[in-house]
């Protein structure tokens, strides 16, 4: 009997229990001095998204602090074999279009590091600070590779290496 009378006294132990939390849970915050908040008004509705304009169909659209777009498998390649080159919906080779640059070697000259960047069809024997082809000025040189400022965007090319700005 004593056996019987053990779990009859956890079962009610355990019952007391659940009873305390769950009437603290109801009770606690009237007890506290805590009150549901009313509302003054209705619930603001958000405002739709603006349509997007006829030719962005399909592309990013900024709303607020929200980014909305279309999702894509991060899984597929973006470009394959036979796929359509140039959105003119033939097939081809990629042909990559902008300003070339490619750094051919790095040197050193009398203890001061030089380097011979290739810009487009022109070479430039270039040191730190050196501004070349306009828009390029050398950050800085390492043995094997260079820094390059190109307007507000900066880029590392190790010797060999071929950038389209």
């Amino acid at each position: 009997m004593t056996a019987r009378t053990g779990t009859a006294v956890a079962v009610s132990i355990l019952m007391l229990g659940v009873a305390v939390a769950v009437s603290w849970l109801l009770l606690g915050p009237a007890i506290m001095g805590a009150s549901p908040a009313a509302l003054d008004g209705p619930l603001a509705q958000p405002s739709p998204a603006a349509p997007a304009p006829a030719g962005l169909a399909g592309q990013e659209i900024a709303t607020g602090a929200f980014q909305l777009a279309q999702p894509r498998d991060p899984f597929r390649p973006l470009i394959t074999e036979g796929s359509p080159v140039g959105g003119g919906g033939g097939t081809g080779t990629f042909e990559p279009s902008g300003i070339r640059v490619e750094l051919m070697e790095v040197r050193d000259v009398a203890g001061v590091l030089r380097a011979t960047v290739q810009v487009d069809s022109t070479s430039y024997d270039v040191g730190v600070g050196d501004v070349f082809a306009d828009d390029f000025m050398v950050v800085s040189l390492d043995t094997d590779s260079v820094v390059i400022l190109y307007r507000d965007n900066a880029f590392t090319l190790t010797v060999g290496d071929v950038i389209f700005k």
